[in-house]
C-alpha cells in the first residue's frame, strides 16, 4: 500500500483525525445495509481501476475489492487512512492503494477510472458539485458512480432542522441535499442514474453524539431539541425515546444510486 498528497483539510480533517478509532469500530459505517447495497450496485468482478472517495477506515474499498484488479481507498484524513491500512493488513487485502487527497481535485488521469464508490462522505464534502466534476472527469465511458449518503425529505422545515442539529453535533458537516438536489446535481453532469433505492440510516442518540465527541453541552441542548421537535419531525426521523429513558432512537433519509456516465 502506498500513501501520497498530504494535504490540510479543515473542519473535516480536524474531525475525522480526531475521532478516526472511533468511526473504525463504528458499525454504522462498518456493516450495514448501505454497504451490502453499494456492494450489490457495483460492477461484476474485472474492473480494472477502482476509487473509493472518502473512504474513512476503508470499508467500502474493502468490500469493493474483489471487483477491481486495483482499488484506491482516498480520503483526505490522514488517521483515518492509517485506519485503512490497519484493517486491510488484517484483510491481507493485497490490491489495495492509499490516496490522501480531497474529492474535489484528484490527482488521476482523465478517463481512467471504471467505478467510483462514495458511502456516507459527500454531506462532508467542501463542495459536491467539484467532487462530481471530478467524478464525472476521470469516469471512463460507461464507467459508475455508486454512492450511498443521508439526504434531506423535501419539505423545507424538515430540510432546516435536519441540518442544524447535523452542524452542531459534527462541525465537518457542510449539507444533506434534498433528493431533487441531488438528482440535478448528476443530471447536468450527464450521470444517468440507473438503480436507485431510497432507505434510511438507524442510529442511537449516545452513540451518534459520541462518534463526534460533541461537547457535552452541546449533546444536552440537541437531546432537547430532539424531544421537543414538531411531530412532523418526530415522525419524519422516527424520533423515539427508549424503552429505559437513557437514550433516543432516530433514523435519517439515505439515498444509495448508481449512476452512469454516458
Amino acid at each position: 500500500m502506498t500513501q501520497t498528497e498530504s494535504i490540510d483539510g479543515g473542519a473535516a480533517q480536524r474531525m475525522f483525525g480526531a475521532q478516526a478509532a472511533e468511526y473504525a469500530a463504528s458499525a454504522v459505517h462498518s456493516s450495514d445495509h448501505r454497504l451490502d447495497t453499494v456492494r450489490r450496485f457495483t460492477p461484476a468482478a474485472g474492473q480494472p481501476w477502482a476509487i473509493d472517495l472518502g473512504t474513512g477506515a476503508g470499508f467500502t474499498a474493502f468490500s469493493i475489492a474483489d471487483c477491481a484488479d486495483r482499488v484506491v481507498a482516498s480520503d483526505l484524513t490522514r488517521e483515518m487512512l492509517d485506519e485503512t491500512r490497519r484493517l486491510g493488513r488484517e484483510r491481507q487485502l493485497s490490491n489495495l492503494l492509499l490516496l490522501q487527497n480531497q474529492a474535489e481535485a484528484l490527482p488521476i488521469a482523465t478517463e481512467s477510472i471504471d467505478l467510483i464508490t462514495c458511502r456516507a462522505a459527500g454531506h462532508h464534502f467542501a463542495d459536491l458539485g467539484a467532487a462530481l466534476d471530478e467524478v464525472r472527469r476521470v469516469l471512463k465511458p460507461g464507467g459508475a458512480l455508486v454512492m450511498a449518503d443521508s439526504v434531506s425529505p423535501e419539505e423545507d422545515d424538515l430540510y432546516r432542522w435536519f441540518n442544524d442539529v447535523e452542524l452542531r453535533r459534527d462541525y465537518s458537516h457542510i449539507e444533506n441535499r434534498k433528493v431533487s438536489v441531488l438528482e440535478g446535481m448528476l443530471a447536468d453532469r450527464g450521470l444517468r442514474v440507473a438503480a436507485r433505492e431510497l432507505t434510511a440510516t438507524y442510529m442511537t442518540f449516545n452513540a451518534w453524539v459520541a462518534r463526534t465527541a460533541t461537547p457535552a453541552a452541546e449533546v444536552a441542548a440537541l437531546r432537547r431539541d430532539f424531544l421537543a421537535a414538531s411531530q412532523s419531525i418526530k415522525d419524519a426521523f422516527l424520533i423515539a425515546e427508549t424503552a429505559d429513558g437513557q437514550d433516543l432512537s432516530f433514523a435519517w433519509p439515505c439515498l444509495i444510486f448508481r449512476a452512469v456516465k454516458g
